[in-house]
């Protein structure tokens, strides 16, 4: 009997930890942005309170211009660029010093700036960096620690002075520049700047069971000439597929901002007082903060499974029907309907939107934005994405308090769900799914597309 043996061939075991390492550092500045959007629910209703004895007083315009200005400053700061960290500090340490509300202008335009710079490179570089089989997971890890953040500046702000406050986040900001000063740069990067040696270094030190030679000439062939000015940079978006991409990333900006994201999250705290719940509302915009934590780490472990498509579709879905169910309490209010038994009504809505909100809109599209566009545009398409995504939140934020006035909160809520809700049917008509692709055969696919088409 003839005993037939086939040597399969050797595939390494990919070594992971230090693209996790990075993913995690990274985290931790997300987690200081997080910070200075999440104080702004427990502050903003203390400072607006006639019945607290504050050293800051804001009226309700004042209020929405503090809300709002972090996101004007994230527009400047998605096209200045350069290192977030150092905006940042100046922010908290304006923060710190803050004896009225001009010193908290000032903070929350810093605040952004640093925002704007970061969420214009971070996608990149975990994309760059990140093995296709856990990019997702990356990215969305650092979408979860935005929410971290918001958490424990809701938790923070119901419990510390606003000054302690300042310095519990610049030490964060602190610890992160310290630890990211050992972490290289990615290898793309080198490429692109010809320095070849470098991106050897790096990429022996992201994949650790990597043919070097063979990826770093795989990348050079990738990446092509990436030294353009801007106007051939511009040119390129001319071309059908990447025209169609800087449409579905601002589509999505679209849908995501005008169904209340940021927005919600700034005047949480008032819209639960104005709900009319028999809870402690600080309580509430904290259970409200730990739910988004666990709705975008749930996500992380499923997103390179399903994929960005059903992800996208179910939590426009969720975020559209909890939205129109919010509506529908401050409609009840509003017929001076008791609301003692609907109590469970508006914490309900919350609830499921911010679940439903962090489970796929929220972190999706910065996972896209690292995949869908060729090297030679992915920072200025990543501009483009970061620059947008502030202009829009500036606008939805600035003007939330203004159309609560002129129609009241039912009517801004259900115009937010029939945002949310759009965005399922064009999710389906017009992304593709690039889960479990490398961005070489994202790209590959994409021209194999087009020359179809």
């Amino acid at each position: 009997m003839t005993q037939i043996i086939v040597e399969l061939p050797f595939i390494p075991k990919k070594i992971l930890w230090p693209q996790w390492l990075t993913g995690i550092t990274i985290s931790l500045a997300v987690l200081t942005s997080g910070l200075s959007s999440g104080w702004t629910s427990p502050y903003l209703a203390k400072f607006t309170s006639p019945n607290m004895n504050t050293s800051i007083n804001l009226s309700e315009t004042e209020a929405s211009w503090v809300a709002s200005l972090l996101n004007l400053g994230r527009f400047g700061g998605s096209i200045v660029g350069a290192t977030s960290q150092v905006p940042m500090a100046i922010g908290w340490s304006c923060t710190i010093i803050a004896n009225s509300v001009t010193w908290l202008y000032v903070a929350r335009c810093f605040c952004g700036i640093a925002g704007g710079m970061m969420w214009t490179t971070l996608s990149l570089f975990i994309g760059e960096v990140s093995d296709s089989s856990i990019r997702g997971s990356l990215v969305f890890l650092n979408s979860n620690a935005a929410f971290v953040g918001g958490f424990l500046g809701n938790i923070i702000g119901a419990h510390l002075p606003f000054e302690q406050f300042g310095y519990v986040s610049l030490s964060l900001n602190a610890l992160f520049f310290i630890i990211f000063c050992f972490i290289p740069d990615s290898p793309y990067h080198y490429v692109t700047k010809g320095n070849l040696k470098s991106a050897e270094a790096s990429l022996k030190w992201f994949k650790r069971e990597a043919n070097v030679l063979k990826e770093i000439q795989e990348l050079k062939n990738f990446i092509g000439n990436t030294e353009t000015n801007l106007l051939t940079q511009l040119r390129e978006f001319k071309k059908p597929q990447n025209r169609k991409n800087v449409i579905i990333m601002g589509s999505l900006n679209i849908f995501l901002y005008f169904c209340g994201h940021n927005t919600m999250n700034y005047y949480a705290e008032i819209i639960v007082t104005k709900s009319k719940v028999n809870f402690s509302p600080s309580t509430i915009v904290i259970a409200l903060s730990l739910c988004t934590i666990i709705a975008c780490s749930s996500a992380a472990m499923v997103v390179d499974r399903f994929g960005r498509r059903f992800l996208l579709i179910t939590s426009s879905l969720g975020t559209a029907l909890s939205l129109a169910l919010l509506g529908l309490h401050f409609h009840l209010l509003s017929l001076h309907i008791e609301s003692t038994p609907f109590t469970w009504l508006p914490i309900a809505s919350l609830f499921l939107y911010n679940f439903s909100i962090s489970h796929g809109l929220i972190p999706v599209p910065n996972a896209l934005i690292s995949e869908l566009f060729p090297p030679n545009i992915k920072t200025m398409a990543s501009l483009f994405f970061s620059g947008s995504s502030a202009l829009l939140s500036f606008a939805t934020t600035k003007t939330f308090q203004p159309l609560v006035n002129l129609m009241s909160e039912k009517y801004v809520f259900w115009i937010f769900a029939l945002s949310a809700f759009s965005a399922a049917p064009f999710t389906y008509a017009y992304i593709t799914e690039t889960k479990g692709q490398t961005l070489v055969e994202i790209q590959k696919n994409a021209n194999q597309n087009q020359q179809k088409n």
